[in-house]
């Protein structure tokens, strides 16, 4: 029996993607599956299996969060012979499904003070703003422009050194990004900066606007700009974007509009 555990933990742990890893354990006649979070942000993950000699307890798939840094109990199997065979599968995306934004909360523009830029496509726009990104900003910041932080937390996630570009969504991995974690649980991503123009680190806590790096063109661009988007975890594979409103020299912007410039201010 020991030897049979043993291939089961070397496989389930051979599941391990990035930050993410399961584990099983025999208790009480169940054999009771693990998932870790490493990660510093919270996930939310699809898990299913196959399996033999075994009877789950709860109705597969599963679809769930995990916070950053956390271990849960996701699944149970009541055991019907030692002979057993299990088999898992999983995947996941960075956001808490549970989370739910402060609707109140005003955003500052991600630019510096005094900067105005123009918005080159809104919630909803026809290019790129839909399904995950539906509601997405773009400014049309030219390349090298300051970033600074719409709202405060902690850099849970970055990538300095795409370098490629293009009106295609296969360049779309090639973008580099800072993701910062709010206090309500929501998650900031600021996209297409320039190669090695992020300024900050994973771990780092920031305040609303603290520089963040500089824009720049790479990923699935047609041209030099910001992107900013609001989200939580929705399912397996893919996030729910949120609604802001972000607070201008004209006072409070609740839907940006295409071709119209915003003032930053504090």
């Amino acid at each position: 029996m020991l030897k049979i555990l043993l291939l089961i933990f070397l496989y389930l742990f051979s599941f391990a993607k990035e930050g993410v890893q399961t584990y099983g354990e025999e208790k009480n006649g169940e054999l009771q599956i693990y998932m870790i979070n490493n990660n510093p942000y919270d996930i939310t993950f699809k898990y299913l299996a196959t399996y033999d000699k075994l009877v789950p307890v709860q109705s597969l798939p599963i679809t769930d969060s995990i916070k950053s840094k956390g271990t849960k109990l996701i699944a149970k199997y009541m055991i019907f012979d030692e002979q057993y065979m299990l088999t898992n599968n999983y995947s996941w995306v960075l956001g808490n499904k549970y989370a739910i934004h402060d609707d109140k909360y005003l955003y500052k523009l991600p630019y510096k003070d005094g900067a105005t830029y123009q918005v080159t496509q809104g919630f909803n726009g026809s290019f790129s703003h839909n399904g995950d990104s539906q509601y997405a900003v773009d400014f049309g910041m030219e390349e090298g422009a300051e970033i600074h932080a719409s709202r405060g937390g902690v850099v849970v996630d970055i990538k300095n050194n795409g370098f490629r570009n293009g009106a295609n969504k296969i360049f779309a991995t090639d973008a580099n990004h800072i993701t910062i974690k709010h206090d309500d649980g929501t998650y900031g991503k600021y996209v297409h900066l320039k190669f090695g123009g992020v300024m900050v680190k994973v771990g780092d806590a920031v305040k609303r606007g603290d520089f963040l790096g500089y824009s720049g063109n790479t990923g699935w661009t047609n041209g030099p700009h910001l992107h900013f988007v609001v989200f939580t975890g929705k399912d397996h594979a893919s996030r729910k974007s949120i609604p802001i409103k972000f607070i201008s020299s004209d006072g409070i912007v609740d839907e940006p509009i295409r071709g119209v410039k915003y003032t930053s201010v504090e």
